[in-house]
């Protein structure tokens, strides 16, 4: 039975690893390599439906300051006291590498300002409470289909007491990798919002420039992250 419990526990790592919660905070300067843009539209295979509303090519989002606006609803994420960020915006193109692999940069199609914004501010929303410890909210902020994969992991493992996504979470995030999660919940600034049909990625950039992709998913009418970490594309 141990080494089930250990074996259960191993998988519940890989899972985080695989969603894209690496030991040192995902996305930060501590990170270690690269993903290519290839491996984040295959992320988004996995992840659920994003909004599939924009259709048009806009300006590459707001270009403004995310409004502290939390979801609706009871829970933590509703008492989450959210903060102000400040989004450049200007659309994909700017994150485009010569030569190298395009496949999130050119995904769909620019989202339209409102939606840029809501998508904008539910991410900061997320990477505020990941970087505070706050887990209860993190979870809130993440898509059923992420929050469910691994607490039915958790279940089976009889070392985790709370099986509950906040438990979960609090169980396996190296707390090594406070500094780097609160650094990059800081530094995040959104550029792009790109959609097509049930998919959809938010393009920003994290601590040193460091450009990154999130996969995003419209539940209930309210934006979602997708995964646990955004994915380096450069």
């Amino acid at each position: 039975m141990r080494r089930a419990s250990k074996t259960l526990l191993g998988a519940l790592a890989v899972l985080l690893l695989a969603l894209g919660l690496a030991a040192c905070g995902g996305g930060s300067d501590e990170s270690t390599g690269s993903t290519s843009g290839e491996a984040a539209k295959e992320q988004s295979e996995r992840s659920p439906s994003g909004s599939g509303s924009a259709k048009s090519e806009a300006n590459g989002g707001g270009g403004k300051e995310s409004e502290p606006e939390g979801p609706s609803g009871k829970g933590e994420a509703a008492k989450f006291k959210s903060k102000q960020h400040s989004d450049s915006g200007g659309g994909a193109q700017q994150f485009v590498q010569k030569g190298g692999d395009n496949s999130v940069q050119e995904f769909g199609t620019e989202a339209e300002p409102q939606e840029f914004d809501a998508a904008a501010t539910a991410l900061h929303d997320f990477l505020d409470a990941r970087a505070e410890g706050n887990w209860a909210a993190a979870c809130e902020y993440m898509a059923k289909s992420v929050v469910e994969s691994f607490e039915k992991l958790a279940a089976q493992a009889k070392q985790i007491e709370d099986k509950s996504c906040a438990g979960v979470l609090e169980k396996l995030v190296n707390p090594a990798a406070k500094a780097a999660m609160k650094l990059e919940a800081e530094k995040a600034n959104v550029g792009s919002l790109r959609v097509e049909g049930d998919r959809s990625f938010i393009i920003y950039r994290g601590i040193r420039g460091t450009v990154l992709s999130m996969p995003m998913a419209s539940e209930d009418g309210q934006w979602k992250v997708a995964s646990l970490s955004g994915t380096p594309l450069n």
